[in-house]
């Protein structure tokens, strides 16, 4: 299961250390030190898997961007000779995540990072060594102690100073800050193992500020690791005989502690889970290992769910399922107050717009009813954020206060921009409340988005905190959400007690056939819907990878030249999918003459966030980031349309037209953005929201459920899958397996 860690320690010169070595080994290069000239080569380094340089938003400081100008410059920039020159987060990121959910994870925490301090920061993510844990993926995030200027660096960030100066101005102590950094990855890595669907969960507190007794492993840092690989014995991670000692003692005695290490981190779990956690524990004696076991399944804290069986039609084995007695208490709890407010009354919203379907206004009739607890359920595509964005309307016209929540960031902010319903992230909701800041009223409305990915917890404190202060509460969720068994399904809970209303009238596609596809993908009869795009010739096994991703290609660019005012676009789950199938489009549009081909021709070079890229008048874009000016969000596509160069070294201006029914055009200045990249070809991930006339998706093995659910629900008129035979083998489309594109 996924562990939290994240250690914060200066770099300092006092202790014989310069911010140029330390970050040379970081992305396994080689730097020069120009203050002493000390070399550094770390260029053989392996198992790099991303590194970046992340600048303040709006920032124009474009030489940070070069690693060995940032990071002499913070070296110049510190005189004393004990001086702290860098300061280092080092994270290990939950193995549970894909390679692109770890990125979008480190990214968020480096830009949390360098808009609070306005510092610099200059991460990489390394991958588990062979010899080592294979779920060792971890991060080593560098950040300047300076602000970040145009021109060099300026004062020392806060966390630097001294607490004398920071409480003289009403700035949070050191110690202070480092907490808050330590709960904001937490957060941020909660959030992405709930967008990815695991019921998992990290937690920032020590032990001790848990009420737990039993003694923890310690971290094996990185020269542990070195003497390791260099054939010394190192014990990674484990315990002294005492500890461990102490530790199976206290299992016996007080099993629960294990359970509530567990629970903490997943709310529903099996005897696997219970076996790793132990492993952290104890040292290896199997007959400690077997009475520690024995006594956490027989301890009356634990509450089976389900019984271990066999799938009749698959032969798979299902495991058997546990949570905790107070899991269990605290979402009944959570029920019971659910079943008060479904009770309570207020007035209702009166009539809404006409211009909804059916579904849409009886949806609305249900959440704007005089229940003060309401759930509605929707698939993909069947126009939730109409109906909200109605609602809305009704509320307010009866002098309700709307407001809106979501886990992430971003599903808060999609929340309301498509249904105008002012919008923030729980954390951001619960930091208010604790400092008596916007508290709920009986005039208030607070509609959650995404309920299904949020934890018993947390939900339970937002329902106490509605049914105390008199508010009505609007749970919005995907119908994949209420498929949980259990505890940690606490959407589901709240659902099935109160009743909810389902908008399942599939409104993107076009074709019969395709909607009734999409209900198949949500309601997880993924097989069934795969086999209907096969039966209707949709589903392309070719040879191998390149075949795949060639065919793609040629598709694509066959429909871009007989539709040219259809919208289309090509969705895979690896990055380096999206890399090559970007450039192989690009690339057979520069040989038509259809794109620009050198800069003499017309294209231009410029500096994203992923690094060097050309662009062109007629290329596809896609934004990776929200800006409120542009008016762009996160996976939204466009096509470039000209082109601008001011001159007097000043970076170029792109002018792109927007997808969607405005097709508005948007500058982008790529000093003050740098969140673009080619758009032809986008990960699943971004495409959630997203809505175009053709899409062509590449299947990989690494591709889940819940991928394959949004990807094959972008299109209105068209889409076709396509996966390497070799990879699939014995796994043809339709074919029910865990690790198939379902």
């Amino acid at each position: 299961m996924a562990v939290y860690h994240c250690s914060i320690k200066p770099i300092s010169r006092s202790g014989g250390r310069s911010a140029v070595a330390a970050i040379a080994y970081r992305p396994g290069q080689r730097l020069v030190n120009e203050r002493d000239g000390m070399v550094h080569d770390f260029t053989k380094k392996q198992g790099i898997e991303h590194t970046e340089i992340v600048l303040p938003e709006g920032s124009s400081a474009e030489w940070a961007r070069d690693r060995s100008a940032l990071w002499n410059a913070a070296e110049f920039a510190e005189n004393r000779k004990d001086a702290r020159v860098a300061r280092e987060f080092e994270i290990a990121l939950p193995h549970e995540l894909s390679a692109e959910a770890r990125l979008e994870a480190v990214r968020d925490f480096a830009t949390d990072l360098v808009n609070r301090y306005g510092s610099a920061v200059d991460f990489a993510i390394h991958a588990p060594h062979v010899e080592g844990d294979i779920r060792n993926f971890h991060a080593h995030v560098m950040m300047t102690t300076r602000r970040v200027e145009d021109s060099g660096f300026s004062e020392k960030t806060y966390i630097e100073r001294e607490n004398k100066w920071l409480l003289g101005q009403g700035l949070p102590a050191s110690d202070m800050q480092v907490r808050d950094l330590r709960r904001s990855w937490e957060g941020i890595a909660n959030e992405h193992l709930a967008r990815e669907g695991f019921d998992i969960r990290i937690d920032h507190r020590s032990h001790v500020d848990r009420g737990l007794e039993i003694i923890p492993t310690e971290h094996v840092g990185v020269h542990a690791t070195q003497l390791q690989r260099q054939g010394v014995a190192v014990e990674r991670g484990r315990l002294d005989e005492g500890s461990a000692t102490r530790n199976a003692e206290l299992i016996r005695e007080k099993p629960e502690e294990v359970l509530s290490l567990i629970a903490d981190e997943k709310s529903v779990f099996d005897r696997h889970d219970i076996a790793r956690t132990l492993h952290r524990y104890l040292n290896e004696e199997p007959q400690v290992f077997q009475n520690a076991f024995a006594s956490v399944m027989a301890s009356p804290a634990l509450v089976q769910l389900q019984s271990e069986g066999v799938d009749r039609e698959t032969g798979e084995v299902t495991r058997a399922r546990y949570s905790t007695r107070d899991m269990v208490s605290l979402e009944s709890s959570m029920v019971e107050r659910a079943q008060r407010m479904h009770a309570a009354l207020q007035r209702g919203a009166g009539d809404t717009s006409a211009r909804l379907s059916d579904e849409q206004r009886g949806a609305i009739a249900h959440i704007t009813g005089r229940e003060r607890i309401a759930a509605v359920v929707g698939f993909a595509g069947a126009g939730k954020s109409t109906m909200l964005a109605a609602a809305r309307e009704a509320w307010e016209r009866q002098g309700y206060r709307v407001h809106g929540a979501a886990l992430s960031g971003k599903a808060a902010e999609g929340l309301e921009e498509s249904s105008g319903i002012a919008s923030r992230t729980l954390a951001s909701w619960e930091m208010g409340w604790q400092n008596d800041r916007r508290p709920l009223g009986r005039c208030d409305v607070f509609v959650i988005d995404e309920a299904g990915m949020i934890g018993s917890r947390q939900l339970a404190r937002f329902v106490g905190e509605a049914e105390a202060r008199g508010a009505k509460i609007v749970l919005v969720g995907d119908h994949e959400q209420l498929q949980a068994i259990g505890a940690g399904a606490p959407f589901r809970a709240v659902a099935e007690e109160t009743g909810y209303v389902e908008l399942s009238d599939i409104r993107r596609q076009k074709v019969d056939w395709q909607r009734e596809a999409s209900v198949a993908l949500a309601t997880q009869k993924t097989a069934e819907a795969l086999a209907a795009y096969r039966d209707n010739g949709s589903v392309h096994l070719e040879q191998d990878g390149e075949a795949a991703r060639g065919a793609i290609i040629r598709d694509y660019l066959a429909d871009m030249a007989s539709n040219p005012q259809a919208s289309r676009v090509v969705l895979a789950h690896r990055r380096a999918d999206v890399k090559a199938l970007n450039e192989g489009i690009r690339s057979t549009l520069q040989d038509w003459g259809k794109l620009a081909k050198g800069t003499e021709a017309g294209e231009v070079g410029m500096v994203t966030n992923d690094g060097m890229r050309s662009f062109a008048c007629g290329d596809r874009i896609v934004f990776l980031k929200n800006n409120r000016e542009l008016g762009v969000k996160n996976g939204m596509l466009g096509t470039v349309e000209r082109i601008e160069t001011p001159g007097d070294n000043l970076a170029p201006r792109l002018v792109a037209r927007l997808d969607g029914a405005d097709g508005k055009s948007v500058q982008v200045d790529l000093e003050t953005y740098k969140a673009i990249d080619h758009g032809y070809a986008t990960t699943i991930h971004k495409s959630q929201g997203a809505t175009v006339d053709r899409a062509y998706v590449l299947a990989s093995t690494t591709m889940d459920r819940h991928l394959t659910y949004v990807a094959m629900t972008r299109h209105r008129t068209d889409v076709q899958l396509y996966a390497d035979a070799i990879a699939f083998a014995g796994r043809a489309a339709g074919q029910s397996s865990s690790q198939s594109p379902g």
